[in-house]
This record gives C-alpha cells, structure tokens and sequence, in this order.
C-alpha cells in the first residue's frame, strides 16, 4: 500500500471494516471509462471477498434510483461527492474525484482525495480510488492495475506523465508493470490508427482514409503495418510528422502531450491501457456497460463485441466533431455547439477545445432533448489563468433552474430544455469574469 496521509487511510480503514462486516452492497457508477473502470474494480474486490451485489450505471446522482436499493450499504462511484442529505445518514462509501461544495456526514465514509489535500483532476480520478480501497481490503488486489490504467487514461490524468497518487501507484508497481514511451495511438495498423485518432485529433487525417493512407506512403512506411510492428524510426519520423501537423493546427499544449504517452502492454490480456480505457468507454456511452463487466468476470466473447464496438464509436465521434466543427458559434468569451447524441457532447468539446478552435476561450457542448445536457472543456492554460468550469457551469446552470459541476477544466450539467440562450449569456458572463473579460 502507498503512503498516504494519516486521515486518508483511515478513512479508507474505515470503508474496509463497512465491507468486511456486510454482505451485500448496492453499486452505482458513472457509464465514462474512468466510472467504469472504477465499478468493475470495485465489483472484483467484492466477489472475491464472497461479498454479494447488484451493479448499475447511471447517468449522474440520480436519487430517486439510488433510494429504491433498499436498506443495504451502498456505493457511489464517480457520480460527485454532493450525496442527497437523505442518503447522508445511509451507510455509503463514495468512490469519487470530483470537486465538492460540502462534505457528507452521518455514516457517510467520503473517499474523495480533494478532501484530503490531493488534486482530483491530475493526482487521483474515482478508479484511483477504487484501487486504493481494493488494495486496503486485500495487498494481492495488485493485479486490478490495468482497470485502474484504463480509468486514469480515460480521464486524461496521464497526460504529461503521472503525478500524486497515481504517479505512486505507477512507480510502485513499475516491476510488475512497465510501460515504455509509444505513440499514443490504437487500431489494428498504424493507418487505422490515425485515421481513427480522436485524442490527438489530427486535422485532415482523422476520419480521412485516404489522406492518411497518402500520409504514410510518402514516408514510406507501409500503411497495413500493426503499431507494434514499426521500427524505431519509422515511429520516429510518424511523431516528427504528426507533431508538424499539430503545430500546424496551433493545438494547445495537452495536444502535443498527448502524442506519445506511457503505454502500458498488458500481455496476459493482450491489450494496451489505451485499448482497454477506449474499450471501456465505448461501451459505457453506448449503453454497453455490460460488455467490459462481463469480459472483466471472465467472458472472453466479449472482447470482440467491445472491439467492434469501439471502431463504431470513434467513427460516429468523429462525423460529429467534423459537423460541430462547421456549426460552431462564438460568443465573447465561450464557443459552443449542439451535438446529435448525448454521449458524444463531451468528447466533442474535447476536440473542439484542444485540436481545432481557439484555445483562449473554453467551449460547450450542448444536446437537447426533454432537458438540455451541457458539457464544457478548457484547457490547462485557460484554468491558470482563473477559470474554473465547474464553477461557472454550476453557477450559470442555477440561474435558469439547473444545476452542474465538475472539474475546473472540465464540467458538466443539465438545464430545462428552451434555456439554452439564457444559459449561454450568463455562463458567458461568469466566464468573463473569472479570466478578466468581462
């Protein structure tokens, strides 16, 4: 177990004698890559304690859900930190990163890092969380690790390297399992791999076949070669080019971060945690959660499915950031656009924000259905220089009646559905503030 504060592991003591002394748990996770990973880490740790439970995804903290569990112990994993005041007096455990507006009390056991003095956005997301509470439970939990990889990959805190807990986590077990600096890419062959590239997104390449096909041949490397098949200079002259191409496009700096990463290669399942965090969150906005929980307890089948599932998935990313791309609207201190599918509003905003608009501005997502669901993303720049999207997005939200929160560089939240104008001139508003422009 890694070293951490006096009060962080006895919180986490504290969750393990809850566990040890119930037998059956409610679970409730997030449907992202990092609520995934975070669930099936903890659904693991349970049965191989003998424990019984009932797993659910959800879309957020939906109370009403969560209350029909009954009066068994429940667990909330990424789904935010802010508990109904009901709930407070259950036994809950929350497995979560977010940033809270207050604490849970009660027999509520809050595991959230932000209230121990570590960052939730870069040292620890919720399958940070979920590892370190498997390995309290049970030291031999170490080999839950490529779970965790997926969820910590799936949340963007591997950009740049590993820093906090996950930074000890990874040196900790670096015997166990290397990693070695490669192309931050995943597909079947290397032009597959571009072409199908979401995060970096590489204008002109991402989702064109033949440009990328083009790409490779005039530096004469074969197009139908698997990435792992590539010389060192081969992988040499693709990064130089495509860092070329980045600088081209005048991406933020988490763009070029991004490009080449520590690539864990998990040979007993014989996949990268790139796949397997792509896997992961594909299925989850697909509606699929079933698929990575069922290959996690022991379905090989599954893999396939997730494996198609996710080539569908990034295409159908792709067709909406091209299509956000040219409807895009700007306002003094914010872009925003609508998207056609729920699941895909924050991997566009993603896209929009670091590869393709300009980075002093933070942009939004927007779907709209019976409620209006927002998702915003900014840059590690925009956030130094005083934004905080959680913050705003949640204040903006209130104003017209709903409510949001998040990250300070990435949030989220819902509004009634013909409130989105109004929502946009006060988030514009707030957002000016905070950077000085108003």
């Amino acid at each position: 177990m890694i070293s951490l504060s006096e009060t962080y592991t006895s919180k986490f003591e504290e969750a393990k004698r809850l566990i040890g002394e119930k037998y059956f748990f409610r679970v409730f996770s997030h449907y992202d890559a990092d609520g995934v990973s975070s669930a099936l880490i903890l659904a693991e740790t349970l049965r191989r304690l003998n424990k019984r439970f009932h797993l659910s995804f959800l879309r957020s903290m939906e109370g009403d859900v969560i209350r029909e569990s009954g009066d068994y112990p429940i667990i909330l994993s990424d789904l935010g930190s802010d508990i109904p005041d009901d709930l407070k007096s259950s036994e809950v455990i929350i497995v979560d990163h977010h940033m809270i507006t207050e604490a849970g009390d009660g027999k509520c056991i809050n595991l959230n890092p932000r209230m121990y003095g570590y960052d939730g956005t870069k040292e620890a997301c919720s399958s940070t969380v979920a590892f370190l509470l498997s390995m309290v439970v049970d030291g031999s939990n170490y080999d839950l690790f490529p779970a965790l990889m997926a969820g910590v990959i799936g949340d963007k805190q591997d950009i740049g390297g590993f820093y906090g807990i996950n930074g000890k986590i990874v040196d900790d077990l670096k015997a166990r399992y290397p990693s070695s600096k490669e192309i931050n890419l995943t597909g079947k062959t290397i032009s597959e791999a571009i072409i199908l590239s979401l995060e970096p997104y590489f204008d002109q390449l991402s989702g064109n076949m033949e440009e990328s096909r083009y790409f490779l041949q005039n530096m004469n490397i074969d197009p139908d070669s698997p990435i792992m098949n590539l010389t060192t200079d081969e992988k040499e002259k693709i990064v130089d080019a495509l860092t070329l191409r980045l600088i081209r496009q005048n991406v933020a700096r988490e763009g070029y971060e991004a490009l080449v990463s520590d690539v864990f290669m998990f040979k007993d399942i014989g996949m990268t945690g790139n796949q397997l965090s792509d896997y992961f969150d594909a299925a989850g906005r697909n509606g699929r959660m079933g698929l990575p929980t069922s290959w996690f307890m022991g379905n090989d089948y599954a893999k396939d499915e997730m494996d198609d599932l996710s080539v569908r998935f990034r295409k159908e990313a792709l067709e909406q950031v091209k299509k956000s791309y040219e409807l895009r609207r700007e306002m003094r201190n914010l872009n925003f656009v609508y998207v056609e599918n729920p699941y895909l509003a924050g991997i566009t905003a993603s896209a929009l924000m670091v590869y393709l608009l300009n980075n002093d501005k933070p942009v939004v997502a927007l779907y709209k259905n019976k409620g209006t669901k927002i998702s915003a993303r900014a840059t590690r720049e925009l956030v130094s220089r005083g934004l905080d999207l959680s913050k705003a997005i949640g204040e903006a939200a209130s104003r017209v009646g709903g409510h949001g929160g998040g990250h300070n560089i990435a949030a989220g939240g819902e509004i009634t559905y013909g409130k989105e104008e109004e929502f946009l001139q006060a988030l514009d508003e707030v957002v000016g503030g905070q950077l000085g422009n108003t």
